[in-house]
C-alpha cells in the first residue's frame, strides 16, 4: 500500500502561490518554499518531482483560483460590462487603507520570467487566453446593449485591453502613483469608443 498523504495539496498550492507572487520563481529559495508550505524536500519532490513542478502547479492553480474568478466578477457578471471592464483594471490597485501589498499577478510576474522555467509558458498563454476571452465578452455584451458602438472590433479592442492590462499591472508592481494608474485606465477605456447611453 502506498503512503498516506497527510498533507492538503491545495494549501501547499496555495502557500506556494503566495510565496511565488511575492518573490517569484528565482527569488524563492529550497528553503523559502519549505518554510511556506511547511514540507520537507523529500515531499515536495514525491508530489511535485521539482520546484519547476511545484511552481507550474501552483500558477495552474492561480488561472483557476485567481484568474477566473476576477474575470467571472468584473467580466463575465456585471450587468453593466463596460464598468466591469473598468473595475477589472481598478481592482488592481484600488484597496483599502490598510491593505497589505499587492504582491502582483503572478501570471504577468511569469511573463518576464518564462525564459526561466520554460515549462510554465502554456499556463501563462492560458491564463492570458482566459483575460482576453473575458475582455471579448464583455465588449460583445456591451454591442449587444448599446452601450458601445456595432462596428466595434472585439477581437483587435479585447487584445489591446489584455496588453494595457499586463502593462498596468507592471507598473503596479513597480508602485506607479495611483493618478498615472487611473490615467492608464481612462486611456484603455478611451480605446473602446464613447459610451452610450444605456444601462446608465
Amino acid at each position: 500500500m502506498g503512503r498516506k498523504q497527510l498533507w492538503d495539496q491545495a494549501e501547499v498550492l496555495a502557500s506556494a502561490m503566495r510565496l511565488f507572487r511575492s518573490r517569484g520563481y528565482l527569488g524563492a529559495s529550497l528553503r523559502d518554499i519549505e518554510e511556506a508550505t511547511g514540507l520537507h524536500p523529500g515531499s515536495l519532490y514525491r508530489a511535485f518531482q521539482s520546484k519547476d513542478g511545484l511552481f507550474c502547479a501552483a500558477l495552474d492553480a492561480y488561472n483557476d483560483q485567481v484568474v477566473r474568478s476576477r474575470v467571472r466578477t468584473h467580466l463575465l457578471e456585471p450587468p453593466d460590462p463596460v464598468a466591469g471592464i473598468r473595475s477589472f483594471f481598478t481592482s488592481t490597485f484600488e484597496t483599502g487603507p490598510d491593505a497589505d501589498p499587492d504582491p502582483g499577478c503572478l501570471l504577468t510576474n511569469t511573463a518576464v520570467e518564462s525564459f526561466v522555467v520554460p515549462q510554465a509558458a502554456d499556463a501563462v498563454r492560458r491564463g492570458l487566453e482566459t483575460i482576453e476571452s473575458g475582455f471579448a465578452e464583455a465588449l460583445t455584451r456591451a454591442r449587444a446593449l448599446g452601450l458601445l458602438s456595432v462596428a466595434l472590433d472585439v477581437e483587435v479592442s479585447a487584445a489591446q485591453l489584455l496588453a494595457l492590462y499586463q502593462g498596468l499591472l507592471v507598473l503596479v508592481r513597480a508602485g506607479a502613483p495611483r493618478s498615472k494608474l487611473h490615467t492608464i485606465t481612462d486611456g484603455a477605456m478611451a480605446s473602446i469608443g464613447p459610451v452610450k447611453e444605456g444601462l446608465r
